[in-house]
């Protein structure tokens, strides 16, 4: 078995996401990656230190039902967190969007 990497990871979450969008057929699926946030600044008005750290889950895949979103979390080691299903209009949707980064993404052409 390969050393662990994050891209390692991400390979596996793909096969993951390409595997949904195969059986389940959703309009499209997209693997998201969490994106750091800053914790702690210490220094004046040029800080010195700054802390960064992502929040869990590290990765998303999110399959596009049309009204709907279902959810898939994992962490950093691309272990499933779990799953749910939310509503296109909810406020955690546009939380997601704003803090997450597109790492790849299948769609019906």
């Amino acid at each position: 078995m390969p050393k662990f990497t994050e891209r390692v990871a991400l390979k596996e979450i793909v096969k993951f996401a390409k595997r949904e969008f195969r059986e389940k057929k959703p309009q499209n699926v997209r693997v998201l990656r969490v994106k750091e946030e800053k914790r702690i600044t210490f220094g004046g008005p040029f800080p010195v230190l700054s802390v960064k750290a992502t929040n869990i889950p590290f990765y998303i895949v999110a399959l596009d039902y049309g009204d709907m979103y279902r959810l898939y979390n994992f962490g950093k080691d691309g272990m499933l967190i779990g799953g749910e299903n939310v509503e296109k209009t909810s406020d955690k949707i546009k939380m997601i969007e704003k803090s997450t980064k597109t790492e790849y993404t299948i769609s019906k052409k």
